[in-house]
């Protein structure tokens, strides 16, 4: 059964989800707590949260256990919080969304210990709710994947022989693991049909695909003469996105110019010159096209859904959310 959801009644229900961060977060001690509130104004879409509650409008169980399920949209904000400030901290990132990240406002050591923080307080939230073990098992996995393809990535730094398939295995566990599970845990607590549980963790996780694919082709749009801060940080380190990887597997003049570049100390013409070689090798719109395929298998997968809202909203919320390579 679908619970009818207006705009109005989710933005409700995602402020109670900000308003538990506060809450469960919260210390005796005046300068942690502000820099949590700090952590939380300079905070993301809430996409995850958003699909999580969604989603529990598939279950019957839903209006019964509303304030649960939102208690469960906390705890996987929190999660993503938390590895968003160990990104910063791998990527030696000061600046996140044009703001000061945690360590570059608070220093690193001060983010190593917030980050697992929040993770421990999530794993306190997750302990006051009646999950059930296969829940439990999926959200301690989903942490695991999460660290697992943070490792992975480090390991392919500076490879340039790194395939499309070595990078997509890394995202999904990067990225997609946690929309996946977003997607269907609520709808799992709300008791919602198996098969439905099923096709909504396999849309999470083709939205998350879909969704890193997008970030990395925002990289490298725009003006050639522009590289963005965020990708110029990345490549100087060793961090190859997909667009760079497909223009890696050519075999041709400006591929080898790229591995030559990727294999020296870029100066500022040496990016723009990778920027220009991952773009005429056709990187970029490879990357696009594969974006674009994890979309449509998304919204394939949605036909499946039964009639109702979360089927109606999921469909206005997804093209926007991914509309952003076009």
């Amino acid at each position: 059964m679908n619970t009818k959801i207006t705009e109005a009644s989710l933005f409700l229900q995602l402020e109670k989800v900000k308003e538990n961060m506060k809450s469960q977060t919260a210390s005796g001690d005046a300068f942690l707590n502000g820099s949590l509130d700090y952590l939380m104004a300079t905070g993301g879409k809430m996409l995850r949260p958003t699909f999580l509650l969604v989603g529990s409008r598939m279950g019957e169980a839903y209006m019964e256990r509303e304030s649960e399920i939102i208690k469960l949209a906390t705890a996987i904000e929190t999660i993503h919080l938390a590895t968003l400030i160990h990104d910063d901290i791998i990527d030696e990132a000061t600046m996140r969304r044009g703001k000061a990240s945690i360590q570059g406002k608070y220093g690193q050591s001060y983010a190593v210990y917030m980050g697992d923080y929040l993770l421990s307080q999530c794993f306190l939230m997750l302990t006051n709710l009646d999950l059930e073990k296969p829940l439990a098992i999926a959200l301690a996995k989903v942490v695991s994947r999460i660290c697992l393809g943070d490792m992975k990535q480090n390991q392919l730094r500076y490879n340039v022989k790194i395939t499309p398939y070595k990078y997509i295995k890394m995202v999904s566990g990067k990225t997609a693991a946690l929309f996946s599970v977003a997607m269907s845990s609520g709808a799992y607590y709300a008791g919602a049909d198996e098969k439905d549980v099923k096709i909504l963790s396999r849309i999470g996780y083709e939205i998350g695909m879909a969704f890193q694919l997008v970030d990395d082709l925002l990289d490298f749009e725009g003006d050639t003469t522009t590289v963005g801060k965020e990708v110029q940080m990345d490549v100087r380190r060793g961090y190859y996105s997909m667009p760079i990887i497909f223009a890696l597997q050519k075999e041709n003049h400006y591929s080898e110019r790229l591995k030559t570049l990727l294999g020296q100390d870029m100066d500022d013409d040496s990016l723009i010159e990778m920027f220009e070689a991952v773009k005429l090798t056709g990187g970029v719109e490879q990357t696009r096209a594969l974006a674009n395929k994890y979309h449509m298998r998304a919204m394939a997968l949605l036909d499946k859904l039964p009639k109702g809202d979360t089927k109606t909203i999921l469909k206005d919320m997804i093209p926007p959310l991914l509309s952003r390579m076009n």
